[in-house]
């Protein structure tokens, strides 16, 4: 439960009430989320003291037994942008883990729509890891790139790895920036075709004697203001940046000529796809895991997750 800045506290809450139109989940397996950083470093301040976080996660129905992936959000599919194919902007959304209690409890109650089934080869520690796979589809998706094209992804943590993992899945030539060295050298892992350590070489010079041109699409799931600054001068003009990580900051655009630039979050549709990638090994996020805890264990939990000199990428919360 969040408490306030760097304020998280275990403790005993009603079991959940189960509606009608509900089904009671037992909570398995579930990871920490660069959000859910943000809110407990007091980057983000706008979370409700006493909210339940957590909103990647999966677990078993009570009623038939199911292993299933809990979807964290619920749209009301009727309001305006419901019925333009937008339920991340639902008018009546909810979002657990943000503006409803999450799913680092013992049990949730959920609407089956909600619920994905878990292929029998799928892990809970994969389990647990859908919601960054499903951001990556979403954001590659609405770029449409072509074979070929440059995508420079700004930040190798577990998000932008799997961005990395996708864009390359396109048909595309990554380039991969980020701090830290291990980061970059498990980028290169999985494909990226080069890799720059902003503490060490110019990025902006870099990419754009790489790319002659400019990046034909940028995505910054860094979190920084400074990563978000920097995203007009690695991309071409009339190219695209996807603003994921942080979407406050300056924007000098004075050379970034017709160039695109836009947030994206999450949407429940691309959650069976992404089900089915991790199911098939077209995408490795057991690879990202560095840490694993119980979930009476999950204010260390938190703490690792937080603690650079951990190297932690994704944290794996179990029951």
């Amino acid at each position: 439960m969040y408490r306030g800045i760097n304020q998280i506290q275990i403790t005993e809450v009603p079991q959940p009430q189960v509606r009608a139109s509900q089904v009671l989940i037992n909570f398995v397996a579930g990871s920490i989320c660069g959000t859910d950083l943000h809110f407990y470093r007091g980057d983000w301040r706008w979370m409700k003291k006493g909210r339940i976080i957590g909103h990647d996660a999966c677990g078993v129905r009570t009623d038939t037994g199911e292993r299933v992936v809990m979807v964290p959000m619920v749209n009301c599919g009727h309001c305006y942008f419901c019925l333009r194919g937008l339920p991340s902007y639902c008018i009546k959304g909810k979002f657990f883990g943000l503006t409803r209690d999450g799913f680092f409890a013992e049990s949730k109650a959920m609407l089956p729509r909600s619920l994905i089934s878990m292929p029998s080869n799928l892990s809970d520690e994969e389990g647990a890891i859908v919601e960054p796979v499903a951001l990556a589809l979403r954001v590659l998706n609405h770029l449409q790139p072509n074979l070929g094209d440059w995508v420079t992804v700004v930040g190798q943590g577990a998000i932008g790895l799997l961005m990395t993992q996708v864009a390359l899945m396109k048909g595309c030539r990554v380039i991969a920036v980020d701090l830290e060295d291990y980061r970059l050298e498990l980028a290169q892992k999985y494909g990226a075709n080069i890799a720059i350590n902003a503490q060490k070489e110019d990025v902006i010079k870099s990419v754009r004697k790489l790319t002659k041109h400019g990046s034909d699409f940028v995505i910054e799931v860094a979190g920084t203001l400074k990563a978000v600054e920097q995203t007009p001068f690695l991309v071409r003009k009339a190219g695209k940046v996807a603003l994921i990580g942080e979407s406050k900051g300056y924007l000098n655009l004075e050379d970034a000529d017709e160039a695109s630039f836009f947030t994206l979050y999450i949407s429940p549709l691309e959650y069976p796809v992404a089900v089915d990638m991790i199911a098939r090994g077209l995408v490795d996020v057991k690879g990202l895991i560095t840490h694993r805890f119980r979930l009476n264990e999950f204010k260390q939990a938190l703490q690792t997750a937080n603690n650079p000199d951990e190297k932690p990428l994704k944290v794996i919360i179990t029951r």
